[in-house]
């Protein structure tokens, strides 16, 4: 039987060291490069909305709406930060089963929740929080459910729609593509700012179909208001940089998770 695993890899956040995690002979990690260090902007590739995107079927948009609800739950807001702006070094969550990889920030701890595949905290800030969806949908291809504009538009919509999103409280900050690392997955990827009645968050999500099953990762990190001292808003932006490269190593596939 198949097993998830979390193993941890030690690295400097702008330098990938070599893996010196033990391997067995059913499960293995290796280090892949990640697509875009921390406060690189992912180049956004413009596509005419309109053009070569196939409307999807209404049970899809209900699937994907649903995951992206699921995956980027409100919480509520958090009383006070705890200061760190030291950057983290990141251990790698590889899930056998559902065939998905994860880096994220050692130390962080998983959690149970109700719809999410996986969902992991940070101890230190709780309200800190990298969640990812498995979904199986009827179309083989992202391209299927729209371009990286439809797809931005859709979850915009979705997280407006929230009864705790102030109005006008979702800006996106940027949209992009790229391909997985080890996969060669097509993933969108989607980086924005929410205002809402449970406090103000940046969001970070990429979005992926491979074989006709839908992956969601959202990550998310609550922002300090007009008050913030200038140790607290780096805590956050050291923080919202580690959530990107989280964002943007995440691979899904067989592919990501073999020897």
């Amino acid at each position: 039987m198949a097993h998830s695993f979390a193993i941890p890899v030690l690295r400097h956040p702008m330098v990938a060291l070599r893996n010196t995690a033990p391997t067995c002979r059913r499960h293995a990690h290796r280090r892949v490069p990640i697509a875009g260090e921390p406060g690189d902007d992912v180049v956004a590739r413009p596509t005419d909305s309109g053009r070569g995107a196939r409307a999807f079927n209404r049970r899809d948009a209900i699937v994907l709406t649903t995951a992206w609800l699921s995956a980027g739950s409100a919480v509520s807001a958090p009383a006070a930060f705890a200061v760190d702006s030291s950057q983290p070094d990141f251990a790698v969550f590889a899930d056998a089963k559902n065939l998905f990889r994860l880096e994220y920030p050692v130390g962080w701890q998983e959690v149970n929740k109700a719809g999410a595949t996986l969902l992991l905290r940070d101890p230190t800030r709780k309200y800190s929080q990298i969640g990812v969806t498995v979904s199986p949908v009827k179309i083989p291809s992202l391209a299927e459910f729209g371009s990286v504009r439809d797809i931005g538009e859709k979850l915009t919509q979705a997280e407006a729609a929230k009864e705790s999103t102030v109005p006008g409280g979702v800006t996106m900050v940027s949209e992009g593509e790229r391909v997985g690392p080890a996969s060669g997955t097509t993933f969108y990827e989607y980086e924005y700012r929410l205002v809402t009645t449970r406090g103000n968050k940046r969001v970070f999500n990429a979005v992926a179909v491979e074989k006709n099953v839908l992956y969601i990762m959202n990550a998310q990190v609550f922002e300090k208001g007009d008050d913030a001292t200038a140790e607290e808003i780096a805590a956050v932006a050291s923080v919202a940089s580690a959530l990107r490269r989280v964002m943007r190593a995440f691979d899904v596939g067989r592919e990501s998770v073999a020897l």
